[in-house]
């Protein structure tokens, strides 16, 4: 009798140590990969022809203004969708920093991910209305975002070389990212300079300012 309550109190103790222990993250991340490998499955079966436009037109822009053009419901579920990929894809690379995550802190990332490109939004729309050009805020948020949506797109299968590769290449992974990241953000500043400046006639301080920030 002593034994088995020895046991049982051993039993217990190992069970509460094991609640108490942080929430591995591996089985969280391959449900986060495989809702964004159902998403892009979405994209790909349903709406390319409008989302090979919105990728495109990080390279030229008459891509992006044909989509600009072309806006109804499938525009609105192609940027609906690669807002979502980009959340959680961009989530998925944060979370990298954590090894052992609990479950609240692997929620508080996407959240937290989600809650930074909406006060974004907010920012730009803000500004655009205190200085009365809404329209203009409105074609900035969607050249910023585009980018954005599409580095979100493109680092899925790094994000998933990033957690299930044979063998550990996490540094040589995050130099890739960081590069293609730099570069994007090279080509945005660009863009949204090259749109103020020649279409509105803005001066750069004005719209660095504006969208940039």
């Amino acid at each position: 009798m002593k034994y088995e309550k020895l046991i049982f109190a051993f039993g217990i103790t190992t069970l509460m140590i094991a609640l108490a222990k942080p929430f591995f993250n591996q089985d969280i991340i391959f449900v986060l990969l495989t809702i964004s490998f159902l998403l892009i499955a979405i994209l790909r079966a349903s709406y390319w022809k409008h989302a090979k436009l919105l990728f495109m037109g990080v390279f030229a822009q008459r891509y992006a203004n044909q989509y600009l053009r072309e806006e109804n419901a499938f525009t609105e579920r192609v940027n609906f969708i690669t807002f979502l990929l980009m959340i959680i894809n961009f989530s998925l690379i944060l979370l990298k920093f954590v090894p052992q995550a609990s479950l609240f802190e692997v929620v508080f990332f996407i959240g937290g991910v989600m809650l930074f490109f909406i006060l974004k939004i907010g920012v730009m729309l803000f500004f655009g209305k205190i200085f009365m050009v809404q329209d203009v805020a409105k074609l900035g948020i969607f050249f910023s975002f585009l980018f954005d949506r599409t580095l979100g797109f493109f680092i899925f299968p790094l994000a998933v070389m990033l957690y299930f590769f044979t063998f550990d290449i996490t540094i040589t992974l995050f130099l890739i990212i960081s590069i293609v990241c730099v570069l994007l953000l090279l080509l945005k500043l660009f863009w949204l300079w090259k749109i103020g400046t020649k279409s509105f006639g803005f001066s750069q301080g004005y719209f660095f300012y504006i969208f940039v920030r």
